[in-house]
Formats: C-alpha cells, structure tokens, sequence
C-alpha cells in the first residue's frame, strides 16, 4: 500500500505539473506582469525612502544645477540623455524613469542601447544603493561597452595641460584634458585620452569668437588617441605639454570611464569662459571621487591654468608631474647648443642638401657634424608635419640626412630638456586687484582696478608662457580730489600681446590687439573718452646686456571713434619700439613708445611715451609704478601722469 500510494502522489504531483505549465501557457502576460509591475514599484519607494534623487551622486551623474529661483536644472542638452520627459528640471522623475527603464530592453539614449548600458553608471549606482534583485531584475550583458573598456585598458588618470598657444584664440589660455594610461603599456603616446572640445560650425574669426563666447556651438566628449593630440599640440602648435598623473584607486577610474561613456547620450553648450575644456573635465573627476568639489569653485570664468592649479592642490591628488617638451622646444635647446656659425649651417643646410658636401660643413669636427645634423633632421621634421605642400620634398630632405649622420658613426650626445618655466600651478592667480593712487597735471587721485584675466607682460612669468599678454576687462575707477569726482576711467576689453624674438629657424612675427574705452587728453572736454581699436605686427630680438632683455618694433593700425572728433572718427597708422627688461631678481619693467598719424576723419596725430616697472613681493603679490606721457589732441603740449599701485592676485 504504501508504494502505491507513493506511486499515486507521485502521479498526481506529475498531474498537477503539467496543469500548472498549461496555466502559465496559456496566461503568461498577467504572472509576469504583476511581479515587474511590483517589482519597479518596490524600488521607485525604497529610492524615495533613502531620498537618493537629492543625493550628490545623482546630480553629478545628470549635470544637475540649482536654479536661481530654485530648483534644479541639467546642463546636458541631449532631450535623450533623459528618461523622463521632464527630467532635465525634475531629478525625482528622471530617477524613477531610469530605474522604470532598466526592466526593458528597449534601446534609449543617441547610442540606442538598452538603459542598463546606455547609462551604465547610472545603474551601477543605483544597484550599489538599493540592492537589486537579479532574479526579479536581470543585468543585461553590455558587449559595446566591455569592448570599449577593455580597449582602454585603463591603469591610471593623467591630466594633461598643452600650455598657451598665442596664434588661435581658443587656446590662447592652454588647454586640459585627460589621458587613459593603459595597463602593460610602455609607451604612453599610444593611450587615449578623453577630450572635451567645442564642434565648430564657421570659418569667420568674428563668428567663432561670438558664438563661442555666447554659446553658439555643442561641446561634446571624445575618446582619441594620445598620438593625434600630442601631433596637434605639441608638434604643430609646439606647445609645451605638462603631464600630471592622479592618484586614483581601480574604482574610482571605473565609475568616471562609465560616466565618460554616458556622456555620449550627449551635448554641453560651449562657452568660451566659463564651461568650456577644463571645466567640464572637473565633473567627470567629482564622479570619480564625490569627495572632490571641484567645479564650484568656477561659476563665472574656467581657465585651464586655475583648473589644473585646483586639482594639483587637493591633497594626495597627484601623484606625479611630467615634462613633454614640444619639438621646437627640443630644437631650441639642440640649437642653443650650437654657435651662431654653426646655427647659420643649419639653415644652409636645410635649404639645400647639397651644402653637406661643402668645405665648411666637412671641416668641422666629427662630433660638431652629427649634433648639426641631429638639429637639422629634427628641423625639417618639424616643417614637413607643419607643412603639407612641402611634406614630400621635406621628407626626402629627411632621409638624405638620415643617410649622411648613418655615416657618422657617432652615438648622438644626450640632451637634458629644461622646462622654460614651473608648471602652471606654481603661477600667480589669474584675476588681479590693484588699489594704488597718483597724479595726473598735478591733480591727486585715488585708484581702484580690475582684471579678472589673466596675464600682462609685466607679471611674474612663472607657470605662464614667456613674453606674451592676456588680458580681459581690465577695468579702472578713479577719484579725484579736487573735483570730488568718481569715475569709470578705462575699459580694456581686451589686450592681447606676443613678443616671438627673432630665430634664425623658426620666423614668426611678433603681434598685439587691444579694444578699449580709453581716456584722451583735449582741451575740448574734462576726461573725454574714445573707443579705440588698434592691430599692428613687428618683430623682436632678445639681448642679454644686463639679464634678458627683448627689444620690439610694431608697425600699427588703429581707429577710433567718439563725439570728440569732428567727424565722430579718426584712423591712422604708426608704430611702437620698446624695450622689455626681465632683472635677476623680482624686478621687471616696460619702457616703449607709440607714434600714431590719422590722416582719415579728423586729422591728427598722436604720441605717447610709457615707463611702467613692477616689483614682486610675493606669488600674489606686487608693487608697480606707471609713468605716461601723451599728447594733447591736436596740440603741441603733453599730459602726464604718475601712478604707484599694489597689486594682488585671487
């Protein structure tokens, strides 16, 4: 009996089995459906129970702001990049949105892929915060992205500074972005780097500048070779490069990749000054370690040397500094080790290869000729990659001299790069201060200035690039005494400056820009002021009669416009010599002077006369004493002035 009772149980469990399959045959959705719909339910509650939609993680990992009026707003600009139709303003919705979404296999996003690996930090987050089930909620197998990340490799973070490039206004304060330093990987010029950068849709220089000041362009992420921008910046721009490694852990490098491939969901308004290449790159390290509060500290302007000055000063951040000296940095410094004579055989021999069969050349000593032609192959190297019409004449220059230093026999002698200055961070701060008083025909003033950016030729040339100005709404208050008056004195909207002094090999002009509301002298009006526009180009040679001194010539272009003319207007032409001295201690100064004739609009002609000299006190701090001369409108006498300030650098 007991084994047929067993055999009977057993037949009708068996029974009651297929009963059951049958059921669920034939009514599938609803089973189904009542555990997912519970299931998103359960954890929309415990998200808003743990309040995780306020949480910091959740609004760097969106780009959320806090609004004026409050509330909160994403500066992502991708409608795709959101879950929620109103998720841009509504972090809560777009929370509950996401984690609705991770139970579908629905592709979202620009990169059409399901939400768990469209927005793969997202749910890593939120998994590590509410612990989901992967019965009731499967992770879902992401090979795009296992793909990229494997490709990557990563090991370590390294932030990267190209420094200051004078010739396009885009990089005219450096730039930053940041390399993925690959596991087993010797050579880094072979990594990838992340990279945040403006798509420019216009060729007009008046355009680029307008738009990218005011937002008129995306910026979007990038993921490119190391090699491509190390080409770019360093040997077509030559641009110094500086490398800092960061000392981040296996996972926080995980979560910010994972952020990064987010971020191709996709777009960022790009704005010139503020949320531009360096500001960008700080959220992605804020997802890396939430401990880092970078990017609040820059609300109004973001300039590469003060982001990079911020990271390198968290504690325990870097961990170490490198120096990539661009190609033309190394050139210099082969050439510095050569005579003017042997300089000269270098150009000689770049022009025409045959020279290499003169007299002058074969009669130097064995090792004189393969440092001569060490520098001359790094030469036309350097043209070809800057220089495509002559590349293929350039490049058989190359191998002909590849082929006589062969001959040589002589190992090339090692060569120490020096950095022409300190890394950025050890800079003054890039807005300055100045409170100072003075002088003008004999009536005392007070003085109050501004410059939110960012370098003039007279600061501290420490971190910066030698010999060149930035300079930004400078602006100048004054009160005069006697007529007990307060006045906006002068706006420099800009003041920009590159003294290039003279190379035999590498020839490139000297120039300055500036737009300003500047005061002119007149026995027509108290004060008056005109707009003033001026361009010129010149050149430079660089002495060293007492340290290191650079004499300048410009030749100029200006107009002007205001109701002190007749016509409303003048423009001319002149020029400027000057002198700019760099003493062996903290002292530095500028003697130059500017001859402008305008024969349109109102006829006249205008000299000025400037000594200006600084003393430094400290990194943020300096002394400067300014003397002018200028002539009176359309008169034979001048005005002058004397001015002693202290500047202090924020």
């Amino acid at each position: 009996m007991p084994k047929f009772r067993l055999s009977a149980s057993f037949c009708f469990l068996k029974s009651f089995r297929f009963l059951f399959a049958l059921l669920i045959l034939l009514h599938p959705a609803p089973l189904f459906a009542a555990q997912e719909t519970d299931y998103p339910s359960e954890l929309i509650r415990q998200s808003i129970e743990k309040k995780l939609s306020e949480k910091r993680y959740w609004h760097l990992l969106l780009h959320y702001r806090e609004t004026l009026f409050g509330g909160h707003e994403s500066e992502a600009g991708e409608a795709r990049f959101f879950l929620a139709p109103d998720g841009k303003t509504d972090p809560q919705a777009e929370l509950e949105a996401t984690l609705t979404q991770f139970f579908s296999g629905q592709p979202v996003g620009t990169s059409g892929q399901p939400a768990q690996c469209a927005f793969i930090a997202r749910y890593r987050w939120l998994k590590s915060e509410l612990g989901f089930d992967p019965e009731r909620l499967p992770e879902q197998t992401c090979d795009r992205f296992d793909a990229w990340y494997s490709t990557l490799n990563p090991q370590s973070i390294t932030l990267i500074f190209p420094s200051a490039y004078m010739n396009n206004p885009s990089s005219m304060f450096g730039h930053t972005l940041l390399r993925i330093d690959q596991k087993d990987q010797p050579e880094r010029i072979l990594d990838y780097t992340i990279n945040y950068a403006a798509t420019v849709t216009t060729d007009n220089g008046v355009l680029f500048a307008v738009l990218g000041i005011f937002g008129g362009f995306n910026g979007n992420f990038s993921t490119i070779p190391y090699y491509l921008q190390v080409q770019k910046y360093s040997n077509l721009e030559s641009r110094d490069i500086w490398e800092y490694q960061l000392n981040l852990t296996e996972a926080q490098i995980e979560r910010m990749l994972m952020h990064a491939w987010e971020l191709g969901n996709t777009y960022f308004t790009y704005y010139f000054f503020n949320k531009n290449c360096s500001f960008q790159l700080l959220p992605l390290l804020e997802v890396a370690d939430p401990d880092l509060h970078l990017a609040e500290s820059f609300q109004y302007w973001a300039i590469p040397a003060d982001t990079v000055r911020k990271i390198a000063g968290q504690p325990g951040l870097v961990k170490e500094i490198r120096y990539r000296p661009s190609r033309s940095t190394q050139i210099r410094q082969k050439q510095a080790l050569l005579s003017p004579e042997e300089t000269a055989l270098i150009s000689e021999i770049t022009r025409d290869v045959a020279f290499l069969e003169s007299g002058r050349f074969n009669k130097l000593p064995l090792e004189r000729r393969a440092l001569i032609l060490d520098v001359a192959y790094d030469y036309t190297h350097y043209q070809s990659a800057s220089d495509e019409r002559e590349s293929q004449t350039l490049k058989k220059k190359q191998r002909l001299l590849l082929e006589r230093r062969s001959r040589l026999k002589v190992q090339s002698e090692a060569v120490a790069f020096v950095p022409s200055t300190l890394p950025p961070e050890n800079g003054h701060e890039t807005a300055r201060a100045g409170v100072g008083s003075g002088w003008r025909e004999g009536e005392p003033f007070e003085r109050l200035t501004i410059r939110p950016a960012y370098h003039d030729l007279l600061d501290d040339e420490t971190g910066y690039l030698p010999r060149a100005q930035i300079e930004l709404l400078n602006t100048e208050f004054r009160y005069y005494h006697h007529a007990g008056r307060f006045e906006l004195h002068r706006i420099s909207f800009a003041n920009i400056f590159s003294l290039f002094p003279f190379d035999p090999l590498f020839k490139k002009p000297s120039w300055r820009v500036s737009a300003a509301i500047e005061p002119l002298p007149s026995s027509r009006c108290d004060y008056c002021r005109h707009f003033e526009l001026n361009a010129g180009t010149g050149t430079a040679f660089e002495t060293g009669l007492l340290h290191r001194e650079v004499f300048y010539f410009f030749v100029q272009a200006e107009a002007d416009y205001g109701r002190i003319y007749e016509r409303n207007y003048r423009a001319g032409a002149g020029g400027t010599v000057g002198v700019l001295t760099d003493g062996r201690s903290r002292w530095k100064a500028h003697l130059f002077a500017t001859y402008l004739s305008y024969p349109l609009g109102e006829r006249s002609h205008d000299l000025k006369m400037s000594l200006h000299q600084r003393y430094r006190l400290q990194k943020n701090l300096a002394v400067r004493v300014d003397l002018n001369r200028r002539q009176v409108l359309n008169q034979k006498r001048y005005e002058e002035e004397g001015i002693l300030t202290l500047h202090f650098y924020f």
